[in-house]
């Protein structure tokens, strides 16, 4: 049996509409040719519980792309800013492939004799799960579904993760004897192990937000053979965040052109341009920074640029200090020998010592 794990699309109606469907459009397709049974998605599938309400019927035809059953498992995004008047996701008609999975504290859903679905929808609180477990496993295997934020994990850079929303124990997840837990809601993909029982996120399904670095990614789950076999799946139509940082040169213009730059970037890329230098005139940056604007920015699906400027610094005169053009043209001869990183950071570094008068 073949599944695949995705979550944390955030369509939108009012926000890049067409992207988020053209990732979509791409997570059918991909179930179609890889002849997957099913699809989890693992909530967060809408932004809003208005833009569920406006592009479900395009999400529905957007399915019939692909042959299996989809499973969907509302995320806290979908509840956003939905009434207390208005009821569950069941009202609306999801048509014979879709199913919702929104009961609470959970739902149990067998696929064949081999795999059953244990549904935990997002909760602000799982302590009914403590009180109610489900039955033990009548199949060979039990995956779970869910949308939280699981504690006894680790994640790296929590402070660009969603806070909000229910958290869900990794202990509570092995009482529930799940093989395997498929997650949404925090956007980098991670997985851990906890006795029998893996917990994986695959992260968000399209770059949501700055800094959401690397690519966006699913899971393809191979269960055969007494395993859960997982495997990576890339969006390419997600594209990806790209953080460039353009050196300037001392008298303000850049150091390489734009190609340069962009090499191997594509139109659903986001990037980030950070400037970085000691310079004598920013005007050349302005007149390269407009250049982009004009001739670039139509490339991708986004180009922004660091407001703040933190790694720019205006010195008059900079150009007619010796000492100065004698260090950054040596820092220019072994700049291919050193690690990017290291390199700025020494020649920063070598900046601020001789303008303060240092050896």
């Amino acid at each position: 049996m073949k599944l695949i794990q995705t979550s944390d699309l955030h369509l939108s109606a009012s926000n890049d509409k067409e992207y988020g469907l053209g990732v979509l459009r791409e997570i059918f397709q991909t179930a179609e040719i890889n002849k997957v049974d099913a699809v989890l998605l693992c909530g967060d599938i809408f932004d809003t519980y208005a833009d569920l309400e406006a592009l479900r019927t395009v999400f529905l035809e957007e399915t019939k792309q692909f042959g299996g059953k989809i499973y969907f498992l509302p995320g806290n995004h979908e509840a956003l800013r939905r009434k207390s008047s208005e009821s569950g996701y069941h009202k609306f008609d999801w048509g014979n492939q879709v199913r919702v999975i929104d009961k609470e504290p959970y739902e149990l859903i067998q696929l064949n004799d081999e795999v059953e679905i244990l549904g935990i929808p997002h909760q602000e609180n799982y302590g009914k799960l403590l009180t109610g477990n489900p039955p033990p496993k009548n199949t060979k295997f039990r995956i779970g579904l869910a949308h939280a934020t699981v504690s006894g994990m680790s994640f790296a850079g929590i402070n660009n993760e969603e806070e909000d929303g229910g958290i869900l124990d990794s202990n509570q997840l092995i009482s529930l004897n799940c093989d395997y837990v498929a997650v949404g809601h925090i956007h980098s993909a991670r997985s851990q192990i906890f006795g029998n029982c893996e917990i994986a996120y695959a992260g968000s399904s399209r770059v949501w937000r700055k800094g959401e670095t690397g690519p966006r990614l699913g899971y393809l789950l191979e269960i055969e053979n007494d395993r859960i076999k997982k495997s990576p799946l890339v969006w390419e139509k997600a594209g990806q965040f790209r953080e460039v940082t353009i050196d300037l040169l001392l008298n303000g213009s850049p150091e390489k052109n734009p190609d340069f730059y962009f090499n191997g970037f594509g139109p659903n890329d986001w990037i980030y341009i950070r400037w970085n230098g000691f310079v004598e005139d920013m005007n050349p940056k302005k007149d390269f920074e407009a250049m982009l604007l004009k001739e670039w920015k139509s490339k991708f699906r986004v180009m922004d640029f660091d407001k703040d400027e933190s790694g720019l610094r205006l010195i008059s005169g900079i150009q007619e200090n010796t000492f100065i053009k004698r260090f950054a043209d040596e820092m220019e001869k072994i700049k291919d020998k050193e690690d990017p990183k290291t390199w700025e950071r020494m020649k920063r570094l070598g900046f601020e010592m001789l303008l303060s008068g240092k050896n």
